[in-house]
């Protein structure tokens, strides 16, 4: 059931045209949006990796952060890493890699994931769909892109972009919380 989910939200991100402009985060979303509790990072200090745990044995895929929203770790990435090796930059410049979410039916309300560089100047961007640079992803509250749904977690596709590889955080806030997942981008 849960590598059905996950081969669903593949096929979510596979290139398909982008819009011609992204659509501007919906009113809800401004409910969410506090104030970005990132660490900062003096140069030269050590990445503050979030805590990961191994979720499926059979395929060593991770769960980044300590929920109730995670990232997801994907194509084997070390802990708390998203791996852009084979990544190649798009017509601006950005690497791209799928960061899917895994949400804990805990919680089922909107969300709001944004993100910032920690370990120098830098920026990430997002997208749902080939092709978008967002500053931000919003979901409804109860989307679930898992097929078919999972008991546990609902699943939630993204890709994240960046320009080089360093120390990234995301924030992602809830209705009833705000948590912080620090991560490595390598490359």
């Amino acid at each position: 059931m849960l590598l059905a989910g996950l081969i669903g939200m593949v096929s979510l991100l596979s290139p398909a045209p982008a819009p011609a402009a992204p659509a501007a985060p919906p009113a809800a979303a401004s409910d969410l949006r506090r104030p970005l509790h990132v660490p900062k990072l003096k140069r030269g200090a050590r990445c503050p990796l979030s805590p990961s745990r191994i979720w499926v044995p059979e395929t060593q895929q991770r769960l980044n952060g300590r929920g109730p929203a995670f990232l997801v770790g994907v194509g084997h990435a070390d802990p708390a890493t998203i791996n852009m090796i084979f990544s190649y930059p798009d017509e601006k410049g950005w690497y791209g890699q799928k960061t899917p979410w895994a949400i804990s039916r805990d919680y089922e309300g909107p969300l709001l994931v944004r993100g910032a560089r920690i370990d120098r100047r830098g920026k990430v961007s997002f997208a749902y769909g080939y092709g978008q640079h967002l500053r931000e992803l919003y979901w409804e509250a109860g989307a679930d892109q898992g097929r078919p749904p999972d008991p546990g977690y609902r699943f939630l596709a993204s890709e994240t972009l960046v320009r080089s590889r360093g120390c990234y955080a995301f924030q992602v806030d809830g209705t009833s919380f705000s948590t912080v997942i620090v991560m490595r981008v390598r490359g």
